[in-house]
């Protein structure tokens, strides 16, 4: 049987990813279907852990976990690291004393544990007891209802999540109601300007951005743009000499560098680093970034989509769709509309058109990445792929992502 797993961030009041929920589906034939709970947490539970490592999932934060009644009755999470997991505890289940005996265990070995979807009833109170997080569907509840699930949990020492986040307001209004984590999709929305200009040191950065990304870029040229930004060819040196490249000898130039590593890898890099230094820069838009790009590329790759074989040179097509993947979050960087970024730099029509209008083979790979990250799965399809191959690309592109990021550090 098998599943796809995507995953959804949590943050904290200051906007840091705490953890990441991890989200399952079966799925038959194109169809992601809804299988039985219990089944579906042990499935995840060896693919994310045997197959995938959950560090490749979620790094070094949280993984919140849905289990069953079942699953926690078996010693289910017991498989899993108490420091990395957080167990959730569905709203359906049971609770009797079983239940409770096996989730005080839990928590005295150190098990975090999670009401998800929790609505107060005195069925329930027991269990608030034992929790350390109380997740709230605040579009599932009335404002009243809400108000009053704050009132009654702040007499008790758990921490209060509010999940499916839509808008700014209900972000600021649950933040100052006194809520310590988020999750839902107004975080992934980009905070557009109206009229919102370049500052000056973001121009600059932006043309050096253009420059780059020049169609057909020489050798020559592109070592001297790069060289020419101090900053840039400092932390490009540093990065390309560092434990991910694991190269047999020092790269001392620039140019050095692309003889060595190719235009391709180096105009990566360098992409990546402006982005670094943008506003708003944050290390999760990073993540985001990241996991677009090589998601874009290997569907690319996949799918046969290309106009020379893995591993080619610098004319690839895939590159393009790489670079799109990464050019997705500028628009929140920045804040402004990615059509208005995206006509500012000098791009290919293909790669314009996917980037701002979603058209063209380019264009459908992005949707695909980002409907697969919102868990959107009746949208998630990229020609002649399935449902598995999509999933699978999607945990390798974290795996990858996840890498980059520890060389960024």
């Amino acid at each position: 049987m098998n599943f796809l797993i995507g995953r959804q961030q949590i943050y904290d009041r200051d906007w840091n990813v705490y953890g990441y929920e991890l989200l399952f589906r079966n799925f038959q034939g194109d169809s992601p279907v809804i299988v039985d709970g219990t089944q579906a947490t042990n499935q995840i539970i060896v693919d994310s852990m045997l197959e995938h490592g959950l560090e490749n999932l979620v790094g070094f934060h949280y993984a919140f976990i849905n289990f069953t009644r079942d699953n926690i009755l078996s010693g289910t999470p017991l498989l899993l690291p108490k420091d990395r997991v957080i167990i959730e505890v569905l709203e359906s289940v049971e609770v009797d004393e079983p239940l409770i005996e096996a989730l005080h265990a839990l928590a005295k070995q150190g098990y975090r544990i999670a009401l998800d979807d929790f609505i107060f009833s005195e069925e329930k109170k027991p269990l608030v007891n034992l929790a350390h997080i109380i997740k709230l569907d605040v579009q599932h509840l009335s404002r009243e209802q809400n108000l009053m699930h704050f009132g009654l949990l702040q007499r008790f020492p758990v921490k209060i999540l509010a999940e499916k986040v839509e808008t700014a307001a209900q972000f600021y209004e649950f933040k100052k109601l006194g809520c310590d984590y988020f999750q839902g999709f107004f975080f992934s929305k980009p905070c557009l300007v109206s009229g919102e200009r370049l500052a000056a040191n973001d121009y600059v950065l932006f043309s050096v951005l253009a420059e780059i990304n020049k169609p057909n870029i020489n050798t020559q040229a592109l070592a001297k743009i790069i060289s020419s930004d101090v900053g840039l060819s400092y932390k490009l040196l540093r990065y390309i000499n560092s434990a991910y490249f694991s190269l047999p000898r020092k790269i001392i130039s620039i140019h050095h560098g692309i003889l060595y590593l190719g235009i391709r890898e180096i105009r990566r890099w360098a992409n990546l680093i402006i982005l670094l230094r943008l506003p708003n820069a944050s290390k999760e838009l990073i993540r985001i970034a990241l996991v677009r790009a090589k998601m874009c590329e290997l569907l690319c790759i996949v799918a046969g989509n290309h106009n020379c074989n893995n591993g080619c040179g610098n004319d690839c097509n895939c590159e393009k769709f790489f670079l799109v993947g990464l050019l997705s979050i500028i628009n929140q960087m920045l804040k402004m509309p990615l059509d208005k970024v995206a006509s500012s730099l000098p791009l290919a029509e293909d790669v314009f058109n996917g980037l701002a209008y979603r058209e063209g083979a380019i264009g459908e790979a992005l949707n695909c990445a980002i409907n697969y990250e919102h868990w959107n799965l009746s949208a998630v399809h990229y020609l002649n792929l399935s449902p598995f191959d999509i999933g699978k690309i999607f945990l390798d592109s974290v795996a990858w992502a996840m890498e980059i990021n520890l060389s960024l550090r």
